[in-house]
């Protein structure tokens, strides 16, 4: 897709429970420019830092903008990789629905079909795990993006879901799958400065009994939000990539640095 209209919408960030402002607008720009008060950049050359509560992204000067994989995510998943400025004010992406539901749909409302980025291509399997390797995500060469995730939580279980990515199963099997959180964590997050602006407007709690706005989507609504999240991490490469993406309770901090390796090997062999 194409954006051909200024999209302006309001929201509460999900950490800082402040009222954060995005606009995502036509700019004559090879990929997604991140701007942030005077801080401007190319995403793919700002620094990432993931953790198990978000994805952050670090300007040059220092600046950053917090919380961004689910407007990434809308973004990509519908195919925009080049052609917009995202500008943030609040320091912090709005949480909306807490998935990429309602900006996906003003992302389509605004935009054309137009295809902006052909998608890199990888040679050879990427891995990166954590220290005892009881986590991980791989990268194999594949003709399209094609994810399957796994996870395990407790009172969830172990989920597996197996997607192949276009603009159309992302709307419809991806878009709407909400973040969650664990009530035991809940009190120690706001504590410590983070979930304030997170209820069930934004977010499933997640203990002995399942809070969720409506109930769930899907029973499996957990996983899929994971595949949500991974696509937008993956915005961090600055285009598509076609690849088999095996995630094992990965979470972002493996999503960003798979990503970085994967720009990593397409520099080595000249596809930058």
């Amino acid at each position: 897709m194409r954006l051909i209209d200024k999209i302006t919408l309001e929201g509460v960030g999900l950490h800082t429970g402040k009222t954060c402002r995005l606009e995502i607008e036509p700019f004559d720009t090879d990929e997604v420019m991140m701007s942030c008060g005077k801080s401007e950049a190319l995403i793919s050359r700002m620094k990432t830092r993931g953790t198990n509560r978000g994805s952050d992204y670090i300007f040059p000067d220092g600046n950053e903008i917090r919380t961004c994989e689910h407007v990434l995510s809308s973004l990509t998943g519908l195919g925009i990789f080049s052609g917009v400025r995202v500008k943030v004010d609040g320091g912090e992406m709005p949480a909306f629905d807490g998935c990429a539901w309602t900006l996906s749909r003003e992302i389509i409302a605004h935009s054309d079909d137009t295809v902006t980025k052909a998608p890199t291509v990888i040679n050879s399997p990427v891995i990166v795990s954590n220290e005892d390797r009881t986590r991980f995500i791989a990268a194999f060469p594949s003709d399209t993006l094609h994810i399957t995730y796994t996870v395990e939580y407790d009172y969830i279980g172990t989920q597996i879901y197996d997607y192949t990515h276009n603009a159309k199963n992302y709307v419809d099997e991806i878009s709407r799958a909400r973040t969650f959180a664990m009530k035991s964590d809940i009190d120690y997050l706001r504590s410590h400065g983070m979930a304030l602006g997170g209820s069930l407007d934004n977010a499933i709690a997640v203990g002995e009994t399942i809070e969720a706005k409506g109930g769930l989507h899907w029973e499996n609504e957990f996983v899929r939000h994971k595949v949500l999240d991974l696509i937008g991490d993956l915005a961090s490469l600055g285009k598509p990539v076609n690849a088999h993406i095996v995630a094992v309770r990965a979470g972002h901090e493996l999503h960003l640095k798979l990503a970085e390796k994967l720009k990593e090997e397409t520099i080595k062999n000249g596809r930058d």
